[in-house]
């Protein structure tokens, strides 16, 4: 569960709706400089479905010992764990590539993004989630083999798994591609969903052509509307909705007022 406070009001987005908005921006991406990877439908396949491991956590708030609700960041490791460990596993039953997208999405997690998300913190030393990365990484290269892919695709992952980042040229992978768009979409959806209050910012990095990355400028140019550059989507403008559930920060219990909340779309549009 996403969980921004703010005004006395918690506002609950799900993290299979977060995904939903990750899968939109997905659907409509490739106009201009920003490439859409090869293959695409896989990638639409990740992007949808990255967090589906959270569906049956999401049906309720959490709260901690102090009452307050627990944000996705603040979930205890072992659930967090097997809410990924299922979810890959879904994702990969659908189709292996865009698992393989979802493994890497789930172990980079916890291992620092694989050096291109600054803001995550590297705990693959740490319980449980060194056993997680270990295992996730077992399984890309399952994966990896039962695609029969690359050469080049299989040195990239001995690459991460060994150094937990990329080498020099990987942006020449199609993999490497995929992976870094699915980090901007996921990015991009949870700047929307766990923000109150839009303030400018950076996403990053992005695949372009000319196996070249960019970094994507986010500016409010309105109350709900975000200017990118580079614009990525295929249409003129982009309007997305995001259903939340809007409660008293005050209410006694937390789940009976979650549920007792109609679920309200808050829509957010991007230009260029």
């Amino acid at each position: 569960m996403i969980v921004t406070e703010a005004g006395g009001r918690y506002r609950f987005v799900t993290q299979t709706d977060h995904a939903a908005l990750s899968g939109r921006f997905a659907r409509h991406w490739g106009a201009g400089e920003c490439a859409v990877p090869s293959p695409r439908v896989p990638l639409l396949v990740a992007a949808e479905s990255h967090d589906q491991g959270w569906s049956d956590h999401d049906c309720r708030p959490r709260v901690d010992d102090d009452g307050e609700p627990v944000d996705f960041v603040a979930v205890d490791g072992d659930d967090w764990t097997d809410f990924y460990t299922r979810g890959v596993e879904v994702v990969a039953d659908i189709d292996r590539y865009a698992g393989l997208l979802v493994s890497l999405h789930a172990a980079g997690l916890r291992r620092g993004g694989y050096g291109v998300r600054t803001e995550i913190l590297d705990l693959s030393d740490r319980d449980p989630y060194g056993v997680f990365v270990d295992r996730q990484e077992a399984y890309q290269d399952e994966l990896a083999a039962s695609l029969d892919l690359p050469e080049r695709e299989r040195d990239l992952l001995d690459d991460l798994h060994a150094d937990g980042s990329a080498p020099a040229g990987a942006i020449r992978s199609d993999l490497w591609k995929g992976y870094l768009l699915l980090q901007v979409l996921d990015s991009l959806s949870l700047y929307v969903c766990h923000n109150a209050r839009f303030e400018r910012a950076e996403i990053g990095p992005v695949p372009v052509a000319g196996d070249e990355t960019a970094t994507i400028d986010v500016t409010p140019v309105g109350p709900a509307t975000l200017r990118l550059d580079p614009y990525p989507f295929d249409v003129a403008s982009l309007s997305a909705t995001v259903p939340r559930r809007v409660v008293p920060a005050d209410a006694d219990d937390l789940a009976d007022a979650f549920y007792d909340a109609d679920v309200r779309r808050f829509e957010v549009t991007f230009v260029s």
